[in-house]
């Protein structure tokens, strides 16, 4: 394999095979091929050789690289002969350019103003008044789960923890388990599926889900481990996600509703403007 001083010999050996125009038109740049006006220079081939050369023969990849180019560049050309018209494709290209710019703006001006308009009461209000938009697919809560082997020291203790469940139980279950080797899953601020957490045990979702809905804080042995599942709180499937779930998608509805409105507002009020100004000049 060549290093980058191969390269580099390369590059000098096509630039002075070059026999294209004048030195001038290259502003210091060396040239290492040419169609028509199209150069591809040194640099440019370095910079390529340096984001996708590693561990590849420089040689061939100089070679591959320049030959590609060169088609590209021939291959358009081509195009531009046997197509009837340019103007038509100019034109397509300024109305998609313009399209992109007027796109970027107004999301500009929908994330700076329209965004910032939305209060937090907007959200309740709305959430409150479209709750059945979002109900729970499938049985969720927030709370922990604990593995621990079976010769685990104070598991009776483990037991009260975990179904006090205060500041200090769950700083001592979380040192217990580190000293333990105890597998522990804490979700106590984030709401996560029932399957989810049935995945980490030997139950089912259903028997899981079951279980929790008679008791906050459940224990089971298996294979030689005692299991311990806590829910804090729990929503059943066809319930409404509590609005910390969703009060981000509730704001992007609030948006998308009124974004039409917005941004007709806003073009009226700069037509106006203008015609104030004298900015417009209508005969």
């Amino acid at each position: 394999m060549w290093n980058k001083y191969g390269v580099f010999c390369i590059l000098m050996i096509f630039s002075l095979l070059l026999s294209c125009k004048g030195e001038d038109v290259h502003k210091g740049r060396t040239p290492v091929a040419c169609i028509g006006d199209s150069y591809l220079y040194k640099d440019e081939v370095e910079l390529m050789f340096a984001i996708y050369g590693n561990g590849v023969d420089s040689v061939r990849f100089v070679k591959n690289y320049v030959e590609r180019w060169a088609v590209e560049h021939l291959f358009y050309n081509k195009a531009t002969e046997n197509i009837a018209s340019t103007v038509d494709v100019e034109s397509m290209v300024d109305k998609y350019r313009r399209g992109l710019i007027l796109s970027m703006y107004q999301d500009g001006l929908v994330s700076q103003q329209l965004l910032s308009d939305i209060s937090m009461t907007d959200i309740e209000d709305f959430y409150n008044e479209n709750g059945t938009m979002f109900e729970v697919e499938e049985p969720i809560f927030k709370g922990l789960l604990l593995k621990v082997s079976d010769k685990s020291p104070n598991i009776g203790r483990v037991r009260s923890w975990c179904i006090r469940r205060n500041v200090d139980d769950l700083e001592s279950i979380e040192k217990y388990s580190l000293v333990n080797e105890a597998f522990y899953n804490s979700f106590l601020e984030e709401w996560r599926p029932v399957s989810d957490i049935a995945k980490q045990t030997p139950l089912t979702e259903y028997q899981l889900n079951e279980r929790l809905k008679k008791r906050e804080t459940i224990e089971f042995k298996h294979g030689g481990y005692t299991y311990f599942v806590c829910a804090d709180s729990m929503i059943q499937q066809g319930g409404i996600k509590p609005l910390e779930m969703v009060e981000h998608e509730v704001k992007e509805l609030l948006v998308n509703s009124k974004r039409a409105d917005f941004i007709k507002n806003k073009k009226r009020s700069l037509y106006d403007d203008a015609l104030k100004s004298g900015e417009i000049i209508i005969f």
